[in-house]
């Protein structure tokens, strides 16, 4: 098996791209709008619409709309509630696509909103003909009072026997599209959230982690990738963990963010205040997008929240094993984490702590964000102080934001010895460290 780069034999899409497809365009939303059907001329032909049983309301549906069903034979059609097709922009896409005509014979409304794009997003609810050349059936979104009286909208088809195995190849073949797209776009998958939209623009090269430690996280991931066949033959599941611990801002995210960009992973998470149902569909949707990478930032906080650490441990390696998946978890003290998930190789096969970055890893990290703003005395003293002062490769980068920002607010391009000694003793104050003492420094700017 050759590695290749993720970007060779895919087409990833930005989310500004997958949104401007589905947006609600004028062209569209004239598409959506019926010919002739009203909901007032329905009801004078086939009765009050039923507002609470939904059972009459399917039966209501199919007496006012299956004679725009072509099948030659209407009275054996059947109702399919739960249906995986909804009327938007994701689903028109498809359709395009695969030459499906949607025909709107009834609308009762559009709901949209604004995405972050400033596209504009929108399911619809109605009563929509749905065909190609193999097959039609009608597509049902509909109001109606729930039990606790609330507005609710439920979908359900209507097709024909002899349809109904066309219906579900349509189906089916769209599930398989969407599942394709999702790998294909640069979001990642927020289980309980909104997705966040990423990049690929991080490399093992801007990665600042001890070699030894980079490189064996490398050979694992890469060897992961590789060995999928030997997982198979021997009957393993193809999964592996990797535990991350130690300090805040030393990179643990960083790592995260560059097996994204280097590798194609469908990237996977949650929200803090996941419950145990979404830990569960964290791991189902991971396995779905194989090979996944299903990361759970601050671990040890997630169980404090409520986490239930045996629904944790029974996907991670009990009956229903997932497989294709690189499980990431970060902690920031690791003594909090009990031993049945520290000390199981089956769970996390392998542990680093992210060390606080030496002298002459600080070196590096400054030379590269200031460059030639600072002569290599007045680095090589920046560095000796960041390391007393056990900075964080966060806090080395917020130097040296801060730093510039105190530069441009007083019109200058590059920042002053007094503006780095500034931003330098307010970062040893936010950190609790510094009295009344200042850091007294030498001009070395060139």
């Amino acid at each position: 098996m050759v590695f290749k780069n993720p970007t060779e034999d895919h087409k990833y899409l930005s989310s500004t791209d997958i949104e401007k497809q589905e947006n609600l365009s004028k062209e569209l939303l004239q598409s959506l709008t019926p010919k002739e059907l009203s909901l007032s001329s329905l009801e004078s032909q086939y009765g009050p619409r039923p507002p609470f049983n939904f059972t009459e309301l399917m039966d209501w549906y199919l007496k006012a709309f299956k004679p725009y069903l072509n099948s030659s034979d209407t009275s054996k059609l059947n109702k399919f509630v739960h249906n995986r097709i909804i009327v938007d922009g994701q689903f028109l896409h498809f359709c395009r696509l695969n030459n499906i005509t949607v025909e709107c014979l009834f609308k009762e409304s559009i709901v949209s909103w604004k995405t972050d794009n400033n596209y504009e997003k929108f399911f619809a609810q109605g009563a929509f003909l749905i065909k190609n050349k193999d097959t039609e059936f009608l597509h049902i979104a509909a109001f109606h009072k729930g039990c606790q009286y609330e507005d609710e909208i439920s979908f359900f088809v209507i097709a024909s026997e002899k349809n109904y195995e066309s219906y579900l190849k349509l189906r089916n073949s769209f599930d398989e599209w969407v599942q394709q797209r999702d790998r294909s776009n640069l979001h990642i998958r927020v289980i309980g959230g909104d997705d966040i939209s990423y990049t690929r623009e991080h490399s093992w090269d801007d990665l600042f982690l001890p070699k030894e430690m980079k490189t064996e996280i490398k050979n694992a991931i890469e060897g992961f990738l590789f060995s999928q066949d030997f997982y198979v033959k021997n009957k393993i599941p193809w999964k592996t963990g990797i535990l991350l611990y130690g300090n805040a801002g030393c990179g643990k995210t960083s790592l995260i963010r560059t097996l994204m960009s280097v590798y194609n992973f469908k990237p996977v998470t949650i929200v803090s205040e996941a419950d145990n149902d979404m830990i569960r569909e964290a791991f189902t949707y991971a396995e779905e997008q194989s090979p996944s990478l299903l990361y759970f930032e601050d671990l040890d906080s997630l169980f404090d929240r409520g986490i239930d650490i045996s629904t944790f441990l029974n996907l991670m390696d009990g009956i229903a094993t997932k497989n294709g998946i690189v499980v990431v978890a970060t902690a920031n003290n690791i003594s909090k984490l009990k031993a049945n998930i520290t000390d199981r190789p089956s769970r996390f096969d392998r542990k680093y702590e992210i060390p606080l970055p030496t002298k002459e890893m600080v070196h590096i990290y400054l030379n590269r964000w200031f460059d030639k703003l600072i002569t290599p005395a007045k680095c090589k003293e920046l560095s000796k102080q960041a390391e007393q002062y056990e900075f964080s490769y966060a806090y080395l980068k917020e130097l040296y934001i801060s730093s510039m920002f105190e530069a441009l607010s007083h019109n200058r391009k590059a920042p002053t010895i007094k503006d780095i000694d500034n931003a330098f003793n307010r970062l040893i104050r936010d950190k609790n460290l510094l009295s009344s003492r200042t850091i007294k420094t030498k001009n070395y700017l060139k």
